[in-house]
């Protein structure tokens, strides 16, 4: 039975209990009538009131019975003067008494249930006198009889809710290998693409370039149209490398994103002789991977364009932990550009994968005064 039909179930049975003694009032009353002993209409009036006492309390507020139990104590309270009013106005209302057992444990907590059970025969006793024999055997038998019905059914309500409880935790823990499941799937499909990349198309180009650079000299013409081989061939290197580097979990595996981001900028800064400063604002925490990774992509792919196209002297990156988001700004004082923010495959690549986790990419560039790429992520934490 799942969880749902389970509470499903558990509302029922909470219903039937709840309307109960309606049934057994107007069972009561009718045999009233029948005696023709008492006034009709006043018999009438004290069972309306009982009923819309009841209805306010356990029906119309059916969650005051685990929350408000000193106002569920006045409810029983209530319970027990209009049963000794019933009792009063016929005999029949005895019929009454064992919904007062039943409401002693809707209302009542722990071992005041006990006692609400021993309290509901007071009623019955002050108003009827009854004989000895009556008292002994509705104390001696019948109110523990109702106790222990109570109490089982209490042990079977706590057994439902822990069943239940145990249940949610079943399904949220198979939701989680289903979603451990499927990251260790996409981290093993996206290591042997790298993988196959690596051996096909990286060690391809790179006989390719060992190729172009063992050629010898060449009329200027053709070695002019070497030269532009040798460097498409290296650019495609370096990109097939990066797209082998953005499949891996590369430097973040064994890194924060912090330490990460300044290996980057470091190396690049001694491949491209280019002078470069890194800055972390706010406190660092661990983002989700996706969110850490993106980031270390967005730097290194700003850093590349830096090293192809800007002509900088000095590049400055700063990453900045706020609230909620993960802010990477990375500024060159190159020769910038106008028209738009432009950006070839690689940037466009970034934006899909920014946009793809709810982030933003802003370039702002303008001729001679360098470039600025600003790429904002919201701050998901490493166990979302």
């Amino acid at each position: 039975m799942t969880a749902v039909e389970e509470l499903r179930r558990e509302h029922r049975w909470n219903q039937a209990w709840a309307y109960l003694p309606y049934g057994l009032l107007l069972l009561a009353y009718g045999i009233s009538l029948a005696e023709a002993k008492t006034d009709p209409k006043a018999t009438l009036a004290v069972v309306a009131g009982f009923a819309v006492w009841h209805w306010w309390f356990i029906v119309a507020h059916p969650g005051w019975w685990e929350r408000r139990r000193g106002l569920m104590a006045g409810y029983y309270l209530g319970v027990l003067v209009f049963s000794t009013l019933l009792l009063t106005r016929a005999e029949a209302f005895e019929l009454f008494v064992p919904a007062c057992y039943v409401l002693a444990f809707v209302a009542l907590p722990g071992w005041w249930a006990y006692v609400g059970v021993a309290v509901a025969n007071v009623p019955w006793l002050i108003v009827l006198h009854a004989n000895l024999g009556s008292v002994l055997i509705n104390l001696g038998i019948i109110t523990p009889l109702a106790a222990l019905f109570g109490t089982m059914i209490r042990v079977m309500e706590r057994e439902a809710i822990r069943r239940r409880e145990v249940n949610s935790e079943l399904v949220a823990m198979a939701a989680d290998n289903a979603r451990l499941s499927r990251q260790a799937g996409v981290a093993e499909e996206r290591a042997r693409l790298a993988r196959e990349i690596h051996d096909t198309v990286a060690q391809g180009l790179t006989g390719i370039v060992t190729q172009l650079e063992a050629v010898g000299d060449l009329p200027p013409e053709q070695a002019r149209r070497l030269d532009t081989a040798r460097t498409l061939a290296r650019t495609s290197l370096d990109e097939v490398r990066r797209s082998i580097e953005a499949l891996r979990p590369g430097p973040l595996q064994n890194a924060r994103l912090s330490e990460a981001v300044r290996v980057a900028m470091t190396t690049w800064s001694e491949q491209h002789d280019v002078a470069a400063n890194f800055t972390v604002t706010g406190t660092p925490v661990p983002a989700h991977a996706e969110v850490e990774v993106t980031v270390l992509r967005a730097a290194q792919e700003a850093l590349a364009n830096v090293g192809r196209h800007a002509r900088a002297g000095r590049v400055d990156v700063t990453l900045s932990y706020m609230e909620d988001v993960i802010v990477l700004d990375v500024r060159d004082d190159g020769v910038g550009f106008g028209g738009g923010p432009g950006g070839g495959f690689g940037l466009v690549a970034l934006r899909d994968r920014v946009l793809a986790l709810a982030g933003s990419v802003e370039i702002e560039s303008a001729p001679g005064q360098g470039t600025t790429v600003n790429v904002t992520l919201p701050a998901i934490g490493a166990g979302s």
